[in-house]
């Protein structure tokens, strides 16, 4: 049975499973009496009497879904502190668009942040993107856009073509020149 101390929770969820089963009045009153002495408001129930009809409506076919809290974008009116985290957002959805990864919500980007920011800030994450400061900022903005550099010079490779090289090194280009080079891909 649902363990809750919350009796207007409980009273949500009723009604919530009212609407999911599709129950007209007279047939969720009804389902009301049935499960609670004969009461037919979930306002006069006790907790153990709610939990008695939301075990009924459970048992009637309603699943309770679990709030998915996956945001797609920053929360409104959030601040950012530095510049670097819009660059951060913007490579993040870029890679995403270009099919390099899975989830390109902020819960996604916000989780990367917090396992790079572990490793760089001895052992402690920082939680939101827009929370970094700049020298952390600076760190995961180039961390990032490292990986995606790998991750368009091995697209270049299996689409049968040489990944650009920087002239005066020999060594793979650079970031700005590889976003070109993988653009005349698509």
């Amino acid at each position: 049975m649902m363990q809750a101390n919350n009796r207007q929770q409980l009273i949500r969820l009723i009604h919530v499973a009212k609407r999911e089963l599709k129950l007209d009045d007279v047939s969720y009153r009804h389902a009301l009496a049935e499960a609670a002495n004969g009461k037919d408001s979930s306002a006069k129930m006790t907790i153990k009497e709610l939990e008695s009809v939301l075990e009924l409506f459970k048992a009637a076919g309603f699943k309770r879904k679990l709030n998915n809290k996956r945001r797609l974008s920053p929360p409104a009116g959030s601040r950012v502190r530095t510049a670097e985290a819009g660059m951060i957002r913007a490579v993040w959805i870029t890679m995403f668009k270009q099919g390099f990864l899975r989830d390109g919500s902020e819960t996604a980007l916000n989780s990367y942040v917090k396992r790079m920011t572990v490793k760089l800030n001895n052992g402690i994450g920082v939680d939101e993107v827009q929370w970094l400061n700049e020298h952390l900022a600076y760190k995961v903005l180039e961390a990032l856009k490292n990986w995606h550099r790998r991750l368009m010079q091995d697209a270049i490779k299996k689409a049968g073509r040489i990944p650009p090289v920087n002239e005066r090194t020999g060594k793979p280009a650079g970031y700005e020149q590889t976003c070109a080079a993988f653009k005349l891909l698509t």
